[in-house]
């Protein structure tokens, strides 16, 4: 199964099982809730035959009461009751009736004896009032009911939807009922049809039945829309994982899963054999390229002291041809030059051996700097640079390891007389300037005339192997080695465009010496 249709499936049954659950609950208690429907549907109805009667009882308490009030003030009705004959005296009682809503109206005497009936019909169960009125030298009783007949039980019918009627017997009324005393021991009785279980389940299916269809459509459209946004990043994974997978080890075909995650999981897991069976190539050729950087960097290191070594055998046969009176002077100055070069290149075979970390004593900057131009003081000449150093704001004392510093300072001065070389301009100038700021922080900045960086040099100055001089044999490990330096004593070095438009480069280190760590 794929993930895709694992994700719709997982979401169709995230909307349809709540909803099942709901619906099985009630399937399961349906007897209680169909008792619980039908006693709702008895007290209603009760409710609404209650508010029926009192209405009826309502409007007789107004009728007797009105009735009785207007045979007191009737002066040509009263006298027609009190003495009769009857003849005049029913329709006093008529008039009442039909007056004030009444279905029957009695007028006695205080003796007992009737003076007046009306009556407009015979139902079987009425609601009655009594009233007495107080005239002169008598009391009549004012008797009206109002019958419950067929018009009521039609009202009543009308309101509650239900069967209605009047009986003494509450059996006649069937099981299912609600009951409401009138009067004389008579009920009003509205028959109430009891809800089943059967019933209430098939309200229930049919609910579902109803609402399932959109649940499942719109489970469908979501997870549809919801897998496609979480398959497609899975599969151009799996996708680009195949791909490195093929360029590392070879063309490699996944199994034909249609589930994205396991297909995902096999790519995974030959790509990482792709990437190790690579890693041990690249490990293998970084070893080698490790040695070829050894080899180029000791060569170039190399050639710093074989320089004034040549030059000052270049010079001892100079003066031999030229002043052999010199020649014993010279011998021992150039003598001395070649020994200390000598022990140079001794000492960095052994660093290399070793690949050491500097090793900081107190030194004075001003004595590196004027050692690594002395080193080169005969190039100098010989290409007419004019040199100035300023050191007013120069330290006398730094804890440095000397050696390292005058290497870096060395090589920095080898690049601007490089780059000076062949240069159109005859004003060749190499200033070297020493400071220190309140940081603690001194610098050695080497600007000279020459052309300068270009951008793209500037950016890559002090990358391994990047020279621009590859032809006149340049190995590009200068700087580089400068680079490291200045980082191995805590320091920095920068390279940038020169006020007057050479190249400037600066070599930034701490005064109190490298860090411990």
């Amino acid at each position: 199964m794929t993930l895709r249709l694992r994700i719709v499936v997982a979401l169709v049954l995230a909307a349809l099982v709540p909803m099942a659950v709901v619906l099985v609950v009630p399937l399961l208690s349906a007897k209680r809730r169909a008792d619980d429907e039908t006693t709702a549907r008895i007290a209603a109805a009760r409710r609404q035959a209650e508010v029926l009667l009192e209405r009826e009882r309502a409007l007789l308490t107004g009728g007797a009461t009105h009735a009785a009030d207007d045979l007191a003030a009737d002066r040509d009705g009263l006298p027609a009751v009190l003495r009769g004959p009857e003849s005049l005296a029913v329709p006093v009682a008529r008039r009442l009736a039909e007056r004030y809503g009444l279905d029957r109206v009695s007028i006695s005497g205080e003796a007992g004896g009737v003076l007046a009936v009306y009556e407009r019909g015979s139902g079987a169960v009425s609601l009655v009032e009594d009233r007495r009125i107080g005239v002169v030298g008598e009391t009549l009783l004012l008797h009206a009911e109002r019958d419950l007949g067929p018009e009521f039980l039609a009202l009543v019918e009308a309101v509650t939807a239900q069967h209605a009627r009047i009986s003494h017997d509450p059996s006649d009324c069937g099981p299912s009922r609600a009951e409401v005393a009138v009067s004389g021991g008579a009920i009003l009785c509205v028959g109430v049809p009891a809800s089943t279980a059967g019933e209430v389940r098939a309200d229930l299916l049919k609910a579902f039945v109803g609402t399932a269809p959109m649940a499942l459509l719109l489970a469908l459209a979501v997870g549809l829309y919801l897998s496609a946004r979480i398959v497609r990043p899975l599969r151009a994974l799996t996708d680009r994982a195949d791909e490195i997978s093929a360029r590392h080890a070879g063309p490699l075909t996944l199994l034909p899963e249609r589930d994205e995650i396991l297909r995902l999981t096999l790519a995974f897991e030959r790509m990482l054999d792709g990437l190790a069976a690579s890693e041990r190539q690249r490990a293998a050729a970084e070893r080698v390229a490790a040695w070829e950087e050894i080899a180029r960097r000791l060569a170039h290191e190399i050639k710093n002291p074989l320089s004034p070594i040549q030059l000052a055998v270049e010079n001892l046969r100079r003066v031999r041809e030229r002043a052999p009176g010199e020649l014993d002077r010279a011998l021992a100055e150039e003598t001395a030059t070649i020994l200390e070069e000598v022990a140079v290149l001794r000492r960095l075979v052994d660093e290399f051996a070793r690949l050491p970390r500097p090793i900081a004593a107190p030194c004075d900057p001003r004595a590196i700097v004027a050692s690594a131009l002395a080193l080169y003081a005969a190039r100098i000449d010989s290409s007419r640079v004019a040199v100035t150093v300023i050191d007013r704001e120069a330290p006398t004392t730094v804890v440095w390891d000397a050696e390292q510093v005058g290497r870096a300072v060395k090589n920095v001065i080898q690049n601007a007389l490089d780059a000076m070389e062949g240069c159109a301009s005859r004003a060749l100038r190499l200033e070297v300037r020493e400071s220190r700021d309140r940081r603690g922080i001194v610098e050695i900045a080497v600007e000279d005339s020459g052309p300068g960086f270009t951008p793209e040099a500037r950016r890559r100055v002090f990358e391994p192997y990047f020279t621009t001089r590859g032809e006149a044999g340049g190995t590009g490990l200068g700087l580089a080695i400068a680079y490291r330096i200045a980082a191995d004593h805590g320091g920095s070095i920068r390279a940038d465009r020169g006020a007057s438009g050479g190249a400037r480069v600066e070599i930034s280190l701490p005064a109190g010496g490298p860090p411990t760590a």
